[in-house]
């Protein structure tokens, strides 16, 4: 199980943006990421969301909704909506992180193995 931090900002914005732990942790289990500039975009695109997910449910509703994690991927840095973010996000420069330890905390980045994790995912306020 992977535990995720909310920064101060992050639990402030996802309060404005009325996303719970819960939208949060849907969207790190089956968003796209990207890893630009220094951290990890996670975006729920419409062909993310399972299928068997009824038409008028609110996890249809995340769509289009951006997690900024850390570079390790156990902090989260901010959150947003907007639909066309991940495009402007894919554009962003890429940075040669490999072997450097995370600003926010004690751990060393290494590249990513897979694209997507079935893990289950906690949200922890820190």
């Amino acid at each position: 199980m992977l535990n995720v931090s909310l920064s101060s900002h992050a639990s402030q914005r996802s309060a404005q943006r009325n996303l719970s732990d819960a939208d949060i942790a849907f969207i790190l289990q089956n968003g796209s990421r990207v890893h630009r500039t220094g951290v990890i975009f996670c975006q729920l695109r419409y062909k993310d969301v399972p299928e068997e997910t009824p038409g008028n449910h609110r996890h249809r509703q995340l769509v289009g909704t951006t997690v900024v994690l850390s570079k390790c991927g156990h902090y989260v840095i901010t959150v947003y909506r907007d639909a066309k973010a991940f495009q402007r996000d894919m554009r962003k420069s890429k940075y040669n992180n490999l072997g450097q330890s995370c600003a926010l905390c004690s751990c060393v980045w290494t590249p990513p193995q897979g694209t997507k994790s079935s893990q289950t995912i906690a949200i922890g306020c820190a």
